[in-house]
């Protein structure tokens, strides 16, 4: 019988099966999981030349960083995400991730999920309307978020932003006037870090005595109050062409909700990034919710129907579990509005 005519054997499928490993096994891990190429919806523009055109490279994440999201500690202080991009994103020019926009981290995080698990994310809600709460899963195609990117504006130039404060300037008679700049990764970090010392405030108030509701109350108005004044703080670098920090913080304390509302509202309208406020119905009483997209532990999961690999757009981010999400712990900033980001006002009471 000639090589030709000879019927393949068990032991030649294994050894086949064996160069498919072998072969699987020596090959790199770029060219297995290779890098491809995004755009920040920033354009790069905020970036001082370093990230040109806003083109960045990313990649699906393995197994790394499967064991990086699953444990809890890093998942619980944030950290966990500041992992993924420093393993599925490769900057140029040797940029830190941490100095990215808080709009351009968010858009990354989704592409990310897009090109690892595919489109489709399920996640929890929990119907609000009285005498309801039906809780249900709700399927979402992330390939809506590709519809919301927010650029640069053209007319706003670069960083810092004048922006004229309505209240301060019908009371002086004259333009009153702060510059912002737009929150980065390395904010959001303190953010998180201020949350968590303050949430465990709130844990400590629970355990008074019998005068502990008035106490609750009574911290929970304070870290509203702080939480303003922080994310202030951390966008206003000018006011009336003075940078001295003392003036800024006494400026901010003396400041008028109409005046925070403005600075709140330029934020929002004018962040590059994505918007990711959604609407959902409950499927028993037919009522209506605008919510945040949340990031729950389903989210770094894959979805059945969700495909693998399918190119779509996708910080704050924290991991949180379903129940979390049953209680309206939403996570991180919130993008909102179709702008990057949105000041951070409160804490989950």
């Amino acid at each position: 019988m000639s090589d030709k005519e000879r019927v393949p054997t068990n032991q030649d499928d294994r050894t086949q099966d064996q160069r498919v490993l072998d072969d699987l096994l020596n090959k790199p891990e770029d060219e297995l999981i290779p890098w491809e190429e995004c755009v920040l919806p920033s354009g790069g523009v905020y970036y001082g030349g370093k990230i040109p055109n806003g083109v960045v490279e990313v990649r699906a994440w393995g197994l790394q960083t499967d064991k990086i999201l699953a444990t809890q500690r890093l998942a619980q202080t944030g950290q966990a995400l500041d992992h993924v991009y420093k393993r599925c994103v490769r900057l140029p020019n040797e940029f830190d991730h941490m100095n990215m926009l808080v709009g351009d981290r968010m858009f990354l995080l989704y592409y990310l999920r897009g090109i690892t698990y595919g489109n489709m994310y399920e996640f929890l809600v929990e119907c609000n309307a009285e005498n309801c709460n039906r809780v249900w899963t709700e399927d979402y195609d992330l390939n809506e978020v590709a519809k919301t990117i927010r650029g640069p504006s053209s007319d706003l130039g670069l960083e810092p932003f004048k922006v004229s404060l309505p209240f301060f300037t019908e009371r002086m008679g004259t333009d009153v006037w702060v510059k912002l700049r737009l929150l980065r990764g390395y904010d959001l970090a303190q953010i998180m870090q201020q949350k968590k010392f303050r949430k465990g405030l709130r844990s400590s108030a629970r355990v008074r005595n019998r005068h502990g509701q008035q106490q609750r109350k009574k911290v929970s108005s304070e870290t509203l109050d702080k939480t303003i004044e922080e994310n202030l703080r951390m966008v206003i670098i000018e006011a009336m062409g003075d940078r001295e920090p003392r003036k800024i913080e006494q400026l901010i304390q003396k400041m008028h909700a109409k005046d925070t509302a403005t600075i709140r509202e330029f934020l929002r309208d004018n962040s590059p990034g994505i918007d990711t406020s959604i609407e959902v119905e409950c499927p028993d009483c037919g009522n209506t919710m605008a919510m945040d997209l949340p990031i729950t532990e389903s989210f770094f999961r894959p979805t059945p129907r969700g495909g693998i690999g399918e190119r779509i757009l996708g910080e704050d981010g924290r991991v949180v579990s379903p129940e979390r999400i049953r209680e309206n712990e939403l996570v991180g900033t919130k993008p909102n509005d179709g702008g990057g980001q949105e000041m951070v006002e409160g804490e989950d009471q």
